[in-house]
């Protein structure tokens, strides 16, 4: 069977946000594309409507962090950014200390250190240099070099990488429209490997054989590493010039441990663990620091089979067989998940 998955949520909030931040027309978000996508792009056409302007961002991490920058450098527009409870808990006070840093003028309007915030908009030194060692999330340093920061940092993560390379993208070629990372032609975004890891658990427990147009070997998403995670765990990986086909193959001897640093992938920490789980493997799992901050703790939630209205692990409990309680949450990244997860099933 084909599956279209949905088209990277990472690459397109980035080129939203370079789109705004250069005052060039948005690209078109459609009802099809992540929730995170579309509050994103409501949130810049928003700002430019008003300029005193209260957001939901919902449980969008990444418009909290990305919009906070943004905002920080519209002079004379006031904007309070705000979201769901469990955005109350999601940290940001290295984000905001950076930005106040170089002039920014953010108040929070809760607990110290966590939305929401008040932004009064201002002229930054983007000169001069800021440094956040050790991140508790790469996005913060993204959001400071998609403004134009001066910004250090010891990280490496995949994250920012993308980040740097859009941002040269952006810079090489002026006539884009939407970027391209890692394909060929046509000027696309391309689909997202972090969704892609549900139906690597799909093959590595029920078996079968799935084509996933839109994802490339080239492609610089630190999430194509789940091609290399699932290869140990009985799929294979076959790359063309469109995408990939996934399908079962023989796989080790069980019970036996499976070794993965997650600190540069922690969204396939979910799909990876329960197929572990699953199949009698034991999981070593490393540069998890991060997970428990992600819209769900997610060490405690895969422990617990909980899906917290968290959109990765509604979809990696219902791949794994378990019961969940709350599917609204997984339009967040991928809106047609459940169609395709029905459509896979009618077809086995």
């Amino acid at each position: 069977m084909q599956i279209e998955l949905p088209i990277s949520k990472s690459i397109a909030n980035r080129w939203l946000m370079l789109q705004a931040i250069h005052g060039d027309e948005l690209m078109p978000v459609s009802d099809s594309m992540p929730d995170d996508v579309r509050i994103m792009s409501e949130a810049i056409g928003l700002l430019g409507e008003r300029r005193e302007a209260r957001i939901d961002l919902g449980n969008c991490g990444t418009a909290m962090r990305f919009l906070t920058a943004y905002c920080a450098q519209l002079e004379g527009q006031t904007t309070i950014l705000d979201g769901v409870e469990r955005m109350h808990h999601r940290p940001i006070g290295q984000l905001v200390e950076a930005l106040r840093e170089i002039g920014a003028d953010i108040e929070y309007l809760g607990e110290e250190g966590f939305p929401p915030l008040r932004i009064k908009g201002c002229t930054l030194d983007k000169h001069r240099i800021v440094t956040i060692n050790n991140p508790q999330s790469t996005q913060f340093v993204s959001a400071l070099l998609l403004i134009g920061a001066n910004i250090h940092t010891d990280s490496t993560s995949p994250y920012i990488i993308l980040t740097h390379e859009m941002i040269k993208q952006w810079g090489d070629a002026a006539e884009y429209t939407s970027p391209l990372i890692g394909g060929v032609g046509g000027g696309l975004i391309e689909k997202d490997w972090s969704s892609a890891a549900f139906w690597y658990e799909y093959v590595a427990l029920h078996g079968g054989e799935i084509t996933l147009p839109g994802l490339f070997r080239s492609s610089i998403q630190g999430d194509k590493v789940v091609a290399d995670i699932f290869a140990n765990l009985g799929v294979q990986t076959h790359y063309s010039t469109d995408g990939v086909v996934i399908s079962s193959s023989p796989l080790h001897p069980t019970p036996y441990t499976l070794h993965h640093d997650f600190v540069a992938c922690p969204d396939l920490y979910p799909a990876v663990a329960l197929t572990c789980e699953r199949l009698g493997i034991e999981l070593h799992a490393t540069g998890v620091e991060s997970l428990p901050l992600k819209e769900s703790d997610r060490l405690r939630a895969v422990a617990e089979h909980r899906t917290d209205a968290d959109h990765r692990m509604a979809m990696a409990l219902l791949i794994a067989g378990y019961e969940v309680d709350d599917t609204a949450c997984i339009s967040k990244s991928y809106p047609q998940f459940l169609e395709h997860y029905r459509q896979l099933k009618e077809s086995n």
